[in-house]
């Protein structure tokens, strides 16, 4: 099992509804996003920290852990925003650097944007974090159903979704089979053996697909997966708590907006 799969069964908001969990994440995410304020995406981003380990039971540590994956990807993507080419009688600039004829650096301008852009999109991962981590994918896939949602998506979801186990089990047992006999003790060894792995991985993983299709045809598979739903609880803390939130955060956002 994913671990993120296996934290959402294990957490503490996994018998609520999709629904109420969804409205807590929605109403921010969209407000963060169009709002473009770095007190708006700070507020965001520790509320739904907070929920997430607070209302989810989530440990904080494997919170950072997870949470660092993205922030490492949004900082590289970040610096390119904020470092520019800039012109010689530039009036903002706030760091800049000769290369071959050329000047680069940051201005006033790049940076703000740069950094708007970072807490924007760290509070938006936060917002997806909280309802990923909470919810298992059977409720997920089985509130897309009541949101009337094309069947022919949510089934190639619910495959797609069954295979990414399969690719990791088989590139797991792979990986470790290789570390065994030292496939990654050098960098080129790592590069061969990679390579291997991911050849290996595919011929393996058309085979295992191969083996499902026939097993769901010799079940009597017509194109829709039917399984037992656990009987899900109403929640008015998340509706009141993504109410209050709203409210907060659109406040913030037109004071910031006067402001200006």
């Amino acid at each position: 099992m994913i671990a993120i799969d296996k934290y959402a069964y294990h957490s503490k908001l996994s018998h609520i509804k999709a629904a109420d969990k969804f409205f807590l994440t929605a109403l921010p995410l969209c407000i963060c996003l169009f709002a473009s304020s770095n007190v708006v995406s700070v507020v965001t981003l520790i509320t739904m920290c907070f929920a997430t380990l607070v209302l989810g039971g989530f440990s904080g540590i494997q919170y950072i852990k997870i949470l660092f994956i993205p922030s490492n990807f949004l900082a590289i993507g970040v610096i390119t925003i904020i470092v520019n080419k800039l012109r010689p009688d530039s009036l903002d600039t706030l760091l800049s650097l000769r290369i071959f004829g050329d000047f680069y650096g940051i201005t006033v301008q790049s940076f703000k944007t740069g950094i708007t852009l970072y807490f924007k999109s760290l509070a938006a991962v936060s917002c997806l974090y909280f309802f990923s981590l909470n919810t298992p994918m059977n409720s997920t896939f089985n509130y897309l159903r009541r949101l009337h949602l094309p069947i022919i998506l949510i089934e190639l979801m619910e495959l797609i979704y069954r295979f990414i186990f399969i690719v990791w089990n088989e590139a797991y047992k792979i990986h470790i089979a290789q570390s065994a006999r030292l496939g990654y003790s050098k960098f080129t060894t790592s590069l061969k053996s990679l390579a291997e792995l991911v050849s290996t991985v595919f011929i393996k993983t058309m085979s295992r697909v191969e083996r499902a299709n026939l097993a769901l045809e010799s079940r009597g598979f017509d194109g829709n997966f039917n399984y037992l739903i656990e009987e899900e609880e109403d929640s008015k803390i998340l509706k009141v708590i993504g109410v209050l939130m709203s409210v907060v955060l659109l406040v913030i956002a037109m004071i910031e907006r006067l402001i200006r």
